[in-house]
């Protein structure tokens, strides 16, 4: 029965590739036929119209398919680069070239290449602390006092927050650091990556300084030139922050569910099934007493029972790292920023000049500098601590490197497919379909809808490159046609673009952020898509119908923030329900 259907499965998925290669050859025939200029990105994607997205639905289809993410992402891909090569008139068959040159682009780049390097770092750090006992000696010092899942869901929740300048950061650093407590507590893996999910990106994406700023004020700034306009895209920024419902109200869904402690659909299920003692699905052949992630704390005991490795192994290394990493930012950030003319050696202090600082600063190549010295700190507290020697370190580091070797390989199949996808116009025309003529009130709402529908598909930062400055021309022109708009409505759509393209980047299987919170917790990724979702969909429909469409009509912010809250409560009360043991 199950080969039946797994054939069936294999046979549905042929004909689909199929279909789509064939739609693809056809589509960019007309590309030549109609003479359309390949380099003009906009000009191909409203030449090939919604065919420009089928590289990242068929990612989709086939992700949801197999919960295979190499698999979705490489078919996806290289659908991707036969539709490049066959826009630009090349032969066809020359698209597995296309492909592989791609890939080696993106790991060239060195923002990506950053990313990829601080992943194995993290990992290799992770893993030597891990192999101390110093995450197990801080857990069991830390449930002394937390000592429920309410109180473990509400303490992730505050480290989440507390990781504030990177989500990068956030999904690596928050994820092993709670894993070991709400194992023993009884949450779910699936609950725990929710968590660390919603506080990376939701947080980062808002935050005054952090590692985005730079780029959220530049493409506003974009914008604003694109609409022959001037000002400051730091001070829109600031002014949007009120307005990025989906953002705060990720935050504010976390914190009423882990208060009133219930929970719905898949996350229920999984909560069941974690106070049962099974953390992860039976697939994974996990339970609490038998987790590989959780060590066997007796080794690191010596013949009087008493503990050699102490919580600080996991303590001083992160604390290291945090206080460098700071430092870096306000140093390096400074001279970066005083270097290319952005700020003068002696200028006052401000919220404005500290956030230019640390958006001139090399925020991911800090971090990865940080993770190292980490490591070296977590090597020498092993090493005096007599857990193991340099070399049995070293075997840590390695392993715990390889481990997200996988996660290197995901993201970097993800930035390949991205970057086809942008290449062949899909952002420009999803962009323009849904936002041309429509009325003005409906402009925020419907950023909000693109935005995540795109980020869903190419992650946050493709779409927020793209959308926000076509966006921010449409709303100015919008306020040109329509004098009695508020004067909140730009900083209002920038906000539904800011907030839209963070949705993606939080729920989509195939985006870096949510792979890396998975990672983090534990968790496979596809079940955590799966419990995610609903979570993030129920989010993104209060976001618009009790945060964007009021303010759209000038009721405050801080109102709508205020009615969220009620929103959130009262389904929870309705749908949500305080999971149990189930026998």
């Amino acid at each position: 029965m199950e080969n039946s259907r797994n054939r069936t499965k294999d046979i549905i998925s042929i004909i689909v590739v199929v279909i789509s290669i064939a739609i693809t050859i056809v589509s960019c025939r007309e590309i030549a036929i109609k003479q359309v200029d390949p380099n003009d990105v906009i000009a191909v994607g409203q030449t090939l119209g919604i065919v420009t997205l089928l590289p990242t639905a068929l990612a989709i289809f086939l992700a949801f398919m197999y919960k295979n993410v190499l698999l979705s992402l490489a078919t996806g891909m290289f659908l991707g680069g036969l539709m490049y090569t066959g826009v630009h008139g090349a032969n066809m068959l020359g698209f597995f070239t296309a492909s592989c040159n791609e890939v080696v682009e993106t790991i060239s780049d060195r923002d990506n290449a950053n990313i990829l390097v601080l992943c194995l770092a993290v990992g290799g750090m992770i893993e030597v602390i891990r192999s101390t006992g110093g995450f197990e000696s801080l857990a069991k010092r830390i449930t002394k006092k937390v000592d429920t899942p309410r109180k473990a869901n509400l303490i992730a929740q505050l480290l989440g927050i507390l990781v504030f300048f990177d989500d990068y950061a956030n999904a690596l650093i928050v994820g092993p650091i709670m894993q070991p407590i709400t194992d023993k507590l009884k949450v779910s893996r699936e609950k725990l990556a929710y968590i660390v999910d919603s506080t990376a990106a939701p947080v980062t994406g808002i935050a005054l300084i952090s590692s985005w700023v730079a780029v959220e004020v530049g493409v506003i700034q974009e914008g604003l030139e694109n609409a022959n306009m001037t000002g400051s895209g730091y001070a829109l920024f600031v002014a949007s922050i009120p307005f990025c419902f989906y953002c705060i109200f990720c935050l504010l869904f976390i914190l009423i569910s882990s208060i009133t402690r219930k929970e719905f659909g898949p996350m229920y299920e999984a909560e069941c099934r974690a106070r049962g003692g099974k953390v992860k699905k039976d697939s994974d052949n996990a339970t609490i007493t038998q987790s590989k992630e959780v060590a066997d704390i007796s080794r690191f005991q010596n013949e009087g029972g008493e503990k050699r490795a102490s919580c600080y192994t996991a303590v001083l290394p992160l604390v290291i790292l945090f206080i460098y990493a700071v430092f870096q930012f306000f140093h390096m950030g400074r001279i970066n920023a005083i270097a290319s003319g952005e700020i003068i050696g002696n200028e006052p202090f401000s919220m404005h000049l500290l956030s230019t600082i640390f958006g001139a600063a090399d925020t991911i190549y800090i971090v990865f500098e940080a993770t190292i010295l980490g490591t070296f700190v977590a090597v020498i507290m092993g090493y005096i601590e007599k857990v193991f020697t340099v070399r049995d370190a070293i075997a840590s580091f390695t392993k715990g490197c390889s481990q997200l070797l996988e996660t290197d390989l995901i993201l970097v199949l993800a930035w390949t497919m991205s970057s086809f996808v942008k290449k062949i116009g899909a952002v420009h025309y999803t962009v323009n379909v849904i936002s041309s003529n429509v009325a003005w009130w409906l402009i925020p709402i419907l950023i909000f809808v693109v935005c995540c529908i795109v980020s869903f598909a190419v992650g946050s930062y493709g779409c927020m490159f793209i959308a926000l400055p076509m966006a921010i021309p449409i709303a100015i022109r919008m306020m040109e046609l329509n004098p009695m708009i508020i004067e909140s409505y730009l900083p209002l759509v920038i906000a539904c673009g800011l907030a839209g393209c963070i949705f993606g980047d939080h729920c989509s299987p195939i985006t870096d952020c949510t792979i890396l919170s998975s990672e983090g917790s534990g968790c496979n990724n596809f079940d955590h898509v799966e419990t995610q979702l609903p979570y993030a969909f129920v989010t993104a429909i209060v976001s618009v119908v009790v945060g964007i469409i009021p303010t759209t009509f000038g009721v405050p912010a801080w109102v709508s923030l205020i009615l969220g809250g009620i929103t959130f409560y009262i389904i929870l009360k309705i749908f949500g329900k305080v999971p149990e043991a189930k026998s």
